[in-house]
């Protein structure tokens, strides 16, 4: 029996959907037990604590099948991808005329 366990996501940062539309950020601190790590959601001015999180809670999806965890390498990667998800949308304009001969 192999007793090693597959760690791929410590030292690793997050994004997390909350249901109000809004997200959370922070970094998978380590491993607890298999299947479950220790992260730390970011703070204003306080470091928070350490919360429990599961591989199936970072599993989960919307009723849409969207993800509600992104995990990235860098924080520059998490930062970029925020820049975009913040960014105002541009409009578009589509003609639903078709232009005559």
């Amino acid at each position: 029996m192999n007793n090693k366990v597959f760690d791929a996501l410590t030292g690793m940062y997050f994004t997390v959907d909350d249901p109000d539309g809004s997200y959370g950020t922070g970094q998978v601190v380590r491993l607890a037990a298999e299947g479950v790590y220790f992260i730390r959601f970011d703070g204003n001015e306080v470091t928070l604590p350490l919360e429990l999180v599961s591989i199936g809670e970072m599993l989960e999806t919307t009723d849409e099948e969207f993800k509600l965890w992104r995990f990235f390498d860098t924080i520059e990667e998490r930062d970029k991808w925020i820049e975009w998800l913040d960014a105002p949308s541009k409009p578009r304009v589509i003609s639903l005329v078709r232009p005559t001969k």
